[in-house]
């Protein structure tokens, strides 16, 4: 896992392994290896490389490794918890793990190799390999090289090395370092998969600068509105800003299912697309201006998605996949149904479209509270959202539009 241009994959053969499946997610890296590694080790006919996700791949494969080797799948150092870069990565969760776990044989063994720069994610790491393995704690080599330390598990959990063996290859063991630490920390887990953060931590220090942005957006709106916004408008600020959520956690939460590459952002945007338009689609042929059993099947599809998550979200097969865009986008397109038969009622379309606007602004910020409360929240949050806009629309009358202009919409 995180082959890399191939050290990893050459010290493999070297030491005589007949088969290597090598991942790696970025296949400019790999081209790479295959040109300039001195040792040619991608050239090797016991090599297949492949360009993946590494979390994908293991919920792909039927094969089963006398050797997983988690590699540096990715910079330890720059994405870390002192960084400034958010990192959802599902990879290194309890799930993962357990998956990773299934596919070994019945003596093999799993490495995990990282940059432990703090003692903190050392004992979250060894916490999560633990429960991973049912209780068995695994044992831990640092190699004094770098922060490094190297985590290791058998599958039935009983692996040992013993320490003369360790101290001759001037190793240290830390095993016992973690199991004492007393350091709390929360495992990181596909509801919650962040692994730089010991702890949930509201995100505090990103309030600043999302208000400010919040703040400039409703300042240009403002500058730019030639109406007024009404209170009957608020049902789109809310639609807005439940479309904002559900959109953003589409687009993480897919990475689980298709790998967190390049692809996830354009199948998300894609099926967000098909839905709006299919929505819109739907309200031109039927004529439609009652959104309330929209409504209804929007709060239904929301309450299935939170429970699919629950229950530990689709297989990564074809179809799996298929099925895990279709319920992450399909809310919007009951959104799209609710918002198009609003909107055939307004006559001020320029302030509606602003509230909509400064309402997406707001539920996009609102998918960071992801990082304290989880992303199964989120539905719950979305579906708080959608509930206030029907709300809002209950309670303020909506204008009556003139007839050519709700035929135009």
């Amino acid at each position: 896992m995180g082959a890399g241009a191939g050290n990893d994959v050459a010290a493999a053969l070297r030491s005589g392994a007949r088969q290597v499946d090598a991942i790696e997610i970025d296949p400019a890296i790999l081209v790479a290896g295959k040109v300039n590694h001195p040792e040619k080790p991608y050239d090797d006919p016991r090599v297949r490389p492949a360009v993946n996700d590494a979390r994908s791949f293991f919920r792909n494969t039927s094969n089963h490794y006398d050797l997983i080797v988690y590699g540096l799948l990715d910079s330890h150092t720059l994405l870390s918890h002192a960084s400034s870069v958010r990192l959802d990565s599902f990879v290194y969760t309890i799930e993962g793990l357990r998956e990773a776990r299934s596919r070994l044989t019945d003596d093999g063994v799993l490495s995990l190799s990282f940059s432990v720069i703090n003692d903190d994610l050392g004992t979250k790491i060894f916490q999560m390999m633990r429960e991973a393995f049912d209780g068995k704690e695994p044992v831990c080599i640092s190699a004094l090289y770098d922060h490094s330390v190297i985590f290791l598990q058998s599958k039935h959990g009983d692996l040992s090395i013993p320490p003369v063996v360790l101290s001759e290859a001037g190793f240290e063991e830390r095993a016992g370092f973690y199991r004492k630490s007393g350091i709390k920390v929360d495992v990181s887990t596909v509801d919650w998969p962040f692994l730089y953060m010991p702890r949930r931590i509201y995100p505090v220090s990103y309030l600043p600068v999302l208000g400010l942005v919040l703040l400039l957006s409703f300042i240009l709106n403002g500058s730019l509105l030639q109406e007024r916004p009404r209170a009957s408008h608020l049902p789109f600020f809310f639609l807005g800003a439940g479309f904002m959520l559900v959109e953003t956690k589409a687009i993480t939460e897919l990475g689980l299912v298709f790998g967190n590459t390049w692809q996830v952002i354009a199948i998300a945007i894609a099926s967000i697309l098909i839905m709006a338009f299919l929505a819109n689609g739907l309200v031109q042929l039927l004529r439609e201006s009652r959104p309330y059993v929209p409504y209804l099947l929007l709060f239904a599809s929301l309450a299935a998605g939170w429970w699919i998550a629950k229950a530990g979200g689709l297989p990564s097969t074809t179809a799996g996949r298929i099925g895990t865009a279709i319920v992450l986008t399909c809310p919007l397109f009951f959104s799209g149904i609710v918002f198009s038969a609003l909107l055939s009622r307004q006559t001020h379309i320029s302030s509606v479209m602003s509230m909509n606007l400064m309402g997406a602004m707001c539920g996009g910020i609102l998918e960071y509270n992801s990082m304290y409360f989880g992303f199964h929240f989120l539905y719950l949050l979305a579906l708080g959202l959608y509930a206030a806009a029907l709300l809002s629309g209950l309670t303020f009358r909506t204008e009556g539009a003139a007839p050519a202009l709700a035929e135009e919409h």
